[in-house]
């Protein structure tokens, strides 16, 4: 009877033919040996069968392919569980048939594993390739094992890249293998049911490639399908939150959760269901009334595409609707704060440019200060700062678009906000041919 390997890796393919060769020889060519590779393929129609077929004929102790029955297409949830199913190590190792290992990487991570009992995943970072295997910028992953709130960063962002991650056998059977009514960000709801019992370890360099291209599951999706799949997750975590169990049960967590949904669910439009999560957080977790630097922190967090100037501003948003236990201190801290941030008047500046590029006869842009919250106020210069970048934009953009009827209208508002312009020869030269050719 054959030993059991060390570690199994696990590959989820869908129509990756392409790919798949490089893929399978950067994990051949590990410097660990003692592993297989369980490949289940997702009903591909391109040629992946064939290839995968070749590469179990010429590996037989270290390749077994399988699949769905009748060839289905079940998505990657299910894919990877069939997969893990099949698995025989003591660690699994999860990547993409599109990316690629680095050699040293099972060797780092079965040495941290074996060294501390108490890891239940060890994840590092992972650079960027593109189509045809060449270096991007930057590298995907964030370390946030030495972060003091691991968890809930982790319920904010998906932080382990999935191709670098290797999970204790016995961490899957504690926390569950992966969610299959998840169509999308399954692997995230994993690292959280992991980081919320058990320890995480981290190798500060990249053990992989990630490749971008057209085709990636995660990669440019439609900002609202995007805003979907995430609501989907969040609702689905809160479904099972009592059963996950661990630190999660702790009262703040529980209240970011809400926190987060009335986010996503504000950016969906869907403000009523908002409003209730957003004071549903507060009354879990009263210390948030207080704990300014959090909310604020919460506030000023990254905001994706789904998120746009055509909603209101979210912090202010936040500040109006806040249930009626925050005093009015607090909300004018938070106010003066949100000012103060460069992103808010980045977003009003964002949003006074669409509009004017939206409106057919030009207009003053004193609306588009209208979600200042009630008994707040905004600082006249602060205003003012905002539409000495808004006014100049648009005056650019209609003379580039020929719409001298508008440039006339931007022209003299951009002067009036910042006299400095009158310096500025090719204002000057703009409002010159705008005024004498409007009156040809």
């Amino acid at each position: 009877m054959d030993s059991l390997p060390k570690v199994s890796i696990f590959i989820p393919n869908y129509n990756y033919a392409r790919y798949l060769p490089q893929c399978l020889d950067s994990i051949l060519a590990q410097t660990y040996p003692d592993f297989e590779i369980v490949i289940v393929d997702d009903g591909s129609t391109d040629s992946s069968l064939e290839v995968l077929m070749d590469y179990q004929r010429r590996y037989p102790e270290k390749i077994h392919c399988h699949w769905h029955p009748e060839h289905a297409n079940k998505g990657v949830s299910a894919t990877s569980n069939l997969a893990i199913s099949k698995a025989r190590g003591e660690y699994l190792a999860w990547t993409g048939a599109d990316d690629v290992w680095y050699p040293e990487k099972l060797e780092l991570q079965v040495d941290q594993l074996d060294h501390d009992s108490r890891l239940g995943m060890v994840y590092s970072y992972a650079d960027f390739i593109d189509d045809e295997g060449r270096a991007l910028p930057g590298r995907a992953g964030v370390d946030v094992t030495r972060d003091p709130d691991p968890i809930g960063r982790m319920l904010q962002f998906c932080h382990p890249p999935a191709m670098t991650t290797v999970i204790r056998r016995q961490c899957l059977e504690d926390v569950g293998t992966v969610d299959e009514t998840l169509r999308a960000c399954e692997d995230w709801d994993l690292w959280i049911r992991i980081f919320s019992r058990w320890r995480v370890g981290f190798i500060d360099r990249s053990l992989a490639q990630y490749r971008i291209h057209g085709r990636n599951l995660s990669k440019r999706i439609d900002p609202k399908v995007d805003l979907n799949r995430i609501l989907t997750f969040y609702r689905r975590l809160e479904q099972k939150w009592d059963d996950i169990g661990g630190i999660l049960l702790k009262a703040r967590y529980r209240a970011i959760l809400d926190l987060q949904l009335a986010f996503h669910l504000f950016s969906n439009q869907e403000t009523d269901e908002a409003i209730t999560h957003l004071h549903s957080a507060f009354q879990r977790d009263p210390g948030l009334c207080e704990d300014i630097a959090f909310i604020d922190d919460w506030l000023n967090q990254w905001k994706p595409d789904f998120f746009t100037p055509e909603h209101s501003h979210f912090g202010f948003w936040v500040i109006a609707n806040l249930p009626p236990t925050i005093t009015t201190d607090v909300r004018k801290q938070l106010f003066e704060l949100q000012l103060q941030n460069p992103e808010t008047k980045a977003f009003f500046v964002r949003r006074g440019i669409a509009r004017g590029k939206s409106q057919t006869e030009p207009v003053g842009m004193a609306r588009i200060f209208d979600d200042c919250p009630d008994g707040l106020t905004m600082p006249r210069v602060w205003r003012e700062d905002v539409l000495k970048e808004i006014y100049p934009a648009l005056l650019f953009e209609s003379y580039k678009s020929g719409e001298l009827y508008k440039t006339r209208y931007y022209w003299q508002k951009a002067i009036q906000s910042d006299l400095t312009w009158l310096a500025n020869r090719g204002v000057l030269s703009i409002g010159v041919k705008a005024f004498l050719e409007g009156r040809a």
